[in-house]
């Protein structure tokens, strides 16, 4: 039979294929007094419609997902108050540390909890409305993370491997038209999932009860597989490829040729000094990319497996989704936790922000040490 045959099929609603008559009339119109009776009749194997997680996989996964949760929510909000109470941090990178932060609360807020919820409860009870809001707010969110953790390479790049044109064009005001820009760009390429994300209902054969699934309803599943192919491909291969690029160069340029920015005199200590917080920072920077890639590539692998080969609903395959998402939602607190253990500056403020002193060592003085070098306005700013 034809093969749009199936695919038509696999996106009606059972109400509508069963012309909206109830598996008893069916069941009656047919001499059969019960389910059973049938299936024993004609040794017919019939899956459920949905399958619910065991007491303890739900328990670990409600345990689970609150820890990031809370982990998220915390460390995110403490890097934007870290920026926005602290003069000397407001630098062009942190603007866009603080973008990323604010993607990584989106997904937080509106991601995790209705995830963890749907995978609990497995019917869909948030209505059509709340169905295309939360998928599209939280796809915004990932690609503006990504957008953002490309920009953030890119301008790296250009600021160690040429300062003298990053001087010029690297500004507060550059960096706010292209923060927004990444923003309204991520709204507009997700926004087809306003059109195709709805509530459709599915009958359970063998208890009868009528589930309500919050689904993307293309017109044809070739459709949704080359929906789901272009945003691996540019949400992730190609974003992933290109900062791996552009990292290997700046380490390279960092590490091998030791380059010296042209306003700092050789044999200077400002050399010195300021290799060591480029390189510093330059780490920090290809953690939080490493942990991106590593995070959110199951996701991309079972979203790709799941739609190029029809893979069936099953207790077993519920539970690898929730666990890939709860990888891939790991993310969202990684990256405080990298600034907090790399960067001076973000460890001083969040320790001031948590009214958290710093340990010192018995009859140790603190020595004040000049960074004047660091705050020139004529110099390309390259710490965080």
């Amino acid at each position: 039979m034809d093969s749009d045959y199936y695919s038509y099929n696999r996106y009606v609603p059972y109400n509508l294929m069963l012309e909206n008559k109830t598996l008893e009339e069916l069941l009656a119109s047919l001499n059969f007094t019960s389910l059973g009776a049938f299936i024993d009749e004609y040794d017919v194997e019939l899956e459920p419609i949905a399958y619910d997680l065991s007491t303890k996989a739900d328990a670990g996964l409600i345990t689970s997902y609150t820890v990031i949760f809370l982990m998220s929510l915390v460390g995110n909000l403490l890097v934007v108050l870290a920026v926005a109470r602290k003069r000397s941090m407001r630098t062009v990178i942190n603007a866009f540390i603080v973008s990323l932060a604010t993607s990584d609360l989106l997904i937080t807020l509106f991601c995790i909890p209705f995830t963890l919820v749907e995978i609990i409860t497995v019917d869909w009870v948030l209505g059509t409305y709340m169905c295309k809001l939360l998928n599209y707010i939280t796809m915004v969110a990932v690609v503006s993370s990504v957008l953002t953790l490309t920009t953030i390479a890119i301008e790296r790049h250009h600021a160690i491997c040429y300062p003298l044109r990053a001087r010029i064009i690297q500004t507060p005001k550059r960096a706010a038209i292209l923060i927004a820009g990444l923003w309204v760009f991520s709204m507009l390429l997700v926004s087809p999932l306003l059109f195709v994300l709805e509530v459709e209902l599915e009958l359970d054969p063998f208890s009868g009860t009528t589930y309500k699934f919050c689904l993307e309803a293309w017109a044809h599943h070739d459709q949704k597989k080359t929906f789901t192919l272009l945003l691996v491909l540019f949400l992730y291969v190609i974003p992933v490829f290109t900062m791996t690029i552009l990292y290997l160069r700046v380490v390279h340029r960092l590490w091998i040729r030791k380059a010296i920015s042209p306003v700092e005199a050789p044999g200077s200590m400002a050399t010195a000094s300021s290799l060591r917080n480029k390189r510093r920072a330059t780490k920090m920077l290809i953690v939080v990319v490493i942990l991106f890639a590593v995070c959110w590539l199951p996701f991309h692998v079972v979203s790709i497996v799941r739609d190029f080969s029809h893979l069936l609903d099953s207790e077993r395959n519920r539970l690898m989704l929730a666990i890939v998402q709860l990888i891939g939602f790991s993310n969202s607190f990684n990256n405080p936790i990298v600034y907090a253990f790399l960067n001076e500056n973000f460890k001083r403020t969040f320790r001031k922000t948590l009214c958290v002193r710093p340990k010192t060592k018995p009859g140790k003085k603190k020595v004040k040490r000049s960074t004047t070098h660091l705050i020139s306005p004529y110099a390309v700013q390259t710490t965080l």
